[in-house]
């Protein structure tokens, strides 16, 4: 604190001190402060309860091959910036090509849970959950590749108001093309404009947003949950994936109650992003990847559309 003096003037004289113009063993100039013996500093003692623990984020990866694909996609997480605590939860779905091992002899601090067979995405993703305990969830394709800043900007647009329940990034395929990765929800004027290439008709608009609209849109009603960072309250209120969608629509399901249920939002932050490979997993399914996917339509249907009018 200051004495009970006369106004003071100049309360810091900074004294340079440099070789030339820039110290030698520095490379850069040295700043030395001289406070006048009539200013008193007060001692501020902080409590332990005034220094807040850095926030935990805890990031849920199901995983079912493509071992290399993972070792990026947990590299670029342990690279993030923002100085948050990282926790890293790999639920591996019985994996052939050594994933798991791998996991545990190359990143010992990731968290790394195997399944006895493949399980699905949405039971591994609930399992993961589970076993986690950051205030914010990061649900994680093990084809994702995140950018440096990625997460420190998806928690701004978070901390932006309490009704921001989730946020996603923009996504990228590897050659840098621009990713279409937000939707409306399926509905079948929505899908019926999607086949044909209509953007609108009417009051109606397709399914998939354009790049345009990723670009200038805010909020959005159904991200991918490729890269999707929750606050654990949102979670916890909207409630686990339903886990018979086992691979298609659980994300769509979840985005659905989300908006219904609930009084929260999902945002889409511009300045975040990461590269995605997109469907390396499902890709892997042949022709049951487009058998799954409509019997995942048709259940969405079942569930949310259907028990209306019957």
């Amino acid at each position: 604190m200051l004495d009970n003096s006369p106004a003071i003037d100049v309360l810091l004289s900074i004294r340079w001190k440099a070789e030339g113009s820039v110290c030698r063993e520095e490379g850069a100039l040295k700043c030395v402060l001289i406070i006048p013996a009539n200013l008193k500093m007060a001692e501020e003692k902080i409590s332990p309860q005034q220094v807040k623990d850095p926030l935990r984020v805890s990031f849920i990866i199901p995983n079912w091959n493509h071992r290399q694909l993972l070792d990026e996609c947990i590299s670029s997480i342990k690279q993030l910036t923002g100085g948050f605590e990282k926790e890293i939860v790999v639920v591996d779905n019985a994996s052939t090509d050594g994933s798991a091992e791998y996991v545990k002899n190359t990143h010992p601090d990731v968290i790394c849970h195997c399944n006895a067979e493949n399980a699905g995405y949405a039971k591994a993703t609930n399992q993961g959950v589970s076993m986690s305990s950051g205030q914010m969830l990061f649900l994680l394709n093990n084809d994702v590749r995140l950018f440096a800043d990625c997460l420190e900007e998806l928690v701004k647009c978070l901390n932006r108001g309490p009704r921001i329940g989730a946020a996603a990034p923009l996504l990228y395929y590897p050659n840098g093309r621009f990713q279409i990765s937000c939707r409306r929800f399926p509905t079948p004027a929505a899908l019926a404009l999607e086949q044909f290439g209509v953007f609108r008709l009417g009051g109606y608009r397709k399914w998939k947003l354009t790049e345009q609209e990723h670009r200038l849109y805010c909020e959005a009603l159904q991200p991918m949950a490729s890269a999707l960072l929750i606050k654990r309250e949102c979670w916890d209120e909207v409630g686990p994936l339903d886990e018979r969608f086992p691979i298609f629509f659980n994300d769509v399901d979840w985005c659905y109650r989300l908006y219904r249920y609930t009084n929260f939002k999902i945002a889409i932050c511009h300045a975040a992003g990461a590269c995605h490979h997109e469907g390396v997993s499902v890709n892997r399914l042949g022709f049951r990847k487009k058998i799954n996917f409509y019997r995942g339509l048709f259940d969405f249907y079942k569930k949310h559309y259907l028990r209306r009018y019957i």
